[in-house]
């Protein structure tokens, strides 16, 4: 178990902000241990009892062990503290020099120091002193105010989250050790070589997952499914799977394109995988992976009609880096106790009537860098239950939705121009008599988009079909009058 070291510091008058981060830090222990992480709160009130030469704050400096920490949170408010004995100081000034000391000196801990606000008819001799002490922050950017408990909550789960994210990226990206690499020209090639210490390099073109003939191993498998059958991979490691425009695909609508069991150090990188029936009928989802470790996923475009681009179940150390998913009828990530890396992605175009596009269930995610835009969904796009969600950069744009999320983001996420559904809403579908290009079906995407939101989308081998919900009735002429411009296009309105 890695520990995170936090050493929190206070006088007697900010009671009421301490029990809230030891609380804080009680709720989020059970998510990342099971990452293998711990946040340690060390705190003056845990001391142990006894002698020491230098009074009760030389032990009280024993147990809090700040030259060691990784995060140093100081606060004040009102009072600066009693004086210590030998020295000119406070307890927690004291505690705040040394931690500053060892800063100076071993770049460690993190110092983060908050002051909260007060009035002008509150100012006295501690208040002064608290000031000076401020200042002396104040340049080296230590210094934050806050108003209330609040307040102080938000920026305190920030703070811990991100001590927690460095420490995941520290554990480093997944490197498979490989013993053999293997070039392949089709399904019975890739499901042969399909075991650990390889490296499948794929030629251009399509894969069907299930058109093999070879007998089912331990490792490699067809496991019957409602309508079907699905490909699993159990038990391998150290196997890197690399794609040129290579597309791995599956027909029954009961089946995940790939599920993976108790398999580790997979890297993924350069593919498209599917389903090839029409959106909207499968419940498979994409990528399936159960009880796995060290996963890495890059430059994949995941599409429909997909339950969810990824599953995860009982999961650690999970990362995606530009990687694409699109038009999963379910939703775009179901997240079960595992912690994902979510790195340079999008989710786009993933439409359903019930739950959210991503779900996550006592888990830890990381966002940097995502986009997330023409989603459509009577629901909250993102539900978090027993979880966290650390964003940075995130964006939220273009989508329909009744909420972002049944719990506050306080930080790293943007949202702009998203529709929150409720009121009078008009349909108008739109349809291709015979095939025509992605680039048309693109076209129109982007021109009804002004006008409505997506419901669902689908391009079929050069079939076209759009449906779109928008709020105001004469948007449909808008896009009826725009249609009319395409001669193998036609609209209904419903």
């Amino acid at each position: 178990m890695e520990k995170i070291q936090v050493v929190l510091a206070s006088p007697s008058d900010l009671a009421d902000e301490r029990q809230m981060i030891k609380d804080l830090v009680n709720s989020l222990n059970p998510l990342y241990m099971k990452n293998g992480i711990c946040i340690d709160l060390r705190m003056w009130e845990n001391s142990t009892p006894g002698m020491n030469a230098d009074g009760p704050q030389g032990l009280i400096d024993m147990d809090l062990e700040i030259t060691n920490a990784d995060l140093f949170i100081c606060m004040y408010w009102k009072k600066i503290g009693t004086k210590l004995a030998n020295e000119d100081v406070a307890g927690t000034e004291h505690e705040l020099n040394l931690a500053l000391d060892s800063y100076h000196k071993r770049k460690k801990p993190d110092i983060k120091a908050f002051f909260k606000e007060i009035d002008e008819s509150e100012k006295n001799d501690d208040t002064r002193k608290i000031s000076a002490i401020s200042k002396k922050l104040q340049p080296l950017s230590l210094y934050t105010s806050f108003n209330d408990i609040s307040e102080l909550k938000d920026n305190v789960s920030k703070i811990l989250q991100a001590e927690v994210m460095n420490l995941i990226r520290k554990q480093g990206q997944v490197m498979p050790e490989i013993h053999k690499y293997i070039e392949i020209s089709d399904t019975n090639e890739f499901i042969s070589n399909f075991s650990s210490n390889n490296k499948l390099v794929l030629n251009k073109g399509y894969y069907d997952m299930l058109d093999f003939e070879r007998e089912n191993t331990d490792n490699v498998f067809k496991e019957e499914v409602f309508d079907g059958n699905q490909l699993v991979v159990s038990n391998i490691s150290n196997v890197t799977v690399v794609g040129d425009n290579s597309t791995l695909l599956v027909n029954p609508r009961y089946a995940n394109v790939i599920c993976f069991r108790e398999c580790s150090n997979i890297k993924m990188i350069g593919l498209t995988l599917g389903h090839t029936p029409r959106k909207g009928s499968c419940m498979g989802s994409v990528l399936r992976f159960e009880n796995c470790n060290n996963i890495q996923l890059d430059s994949l475009e995941l599409f429909g009609c997909g339950t969810y681009g990824i599953e995860l179940e009982n999961c650690t150390n999970i990362r995606t880096n530009g990687t694409k998913i699109f038009e999963c009828s379910y939703g775009a990530l179901n997240i079960i106790n595992s912690n994902l890396e979510f790195l340079n992605s999008m989710i786009y175009d993933c439409n359903k009537t019930v739950g959210c596009i991503i779900e996550a269930t006592n888990s830890q995610l990381d966002f940097n860098n995502v986009s997330i835009f023409n989603n459509y969904i009577d629901n909250y796009l993102i539900s978090l239950e027993s979880s966290s969600l650390f964003c940075s950069g995130v964006c939220v744009y273009s989508n329909s939705f009744a909420g972002l999320c049944n719990q506050a983001i306080p930080f790293g996420l943007f949202e702009e121009n998203n529709v929150i559904r409720s009121g009078e809403e008009f349909n108008i579908t739109i349809t291709s008599s015979k095939k025509t290009t992605r680039d048309v079906y693109e076209e129109i995407k982007e021109y009804v988009c002004i006008y409505g939101k997506i419901e669902e989308s689908v391009f079929d081998d050069g079939q076209i079909y759009i449906n779109v919900i928008t709020s105001r009735f004469e948007n449909i002429s808008q896009i009826e009058n725009f249609i009319e411009g395409y001669d193998n296009l036609a609209t209904a309105c419903g």
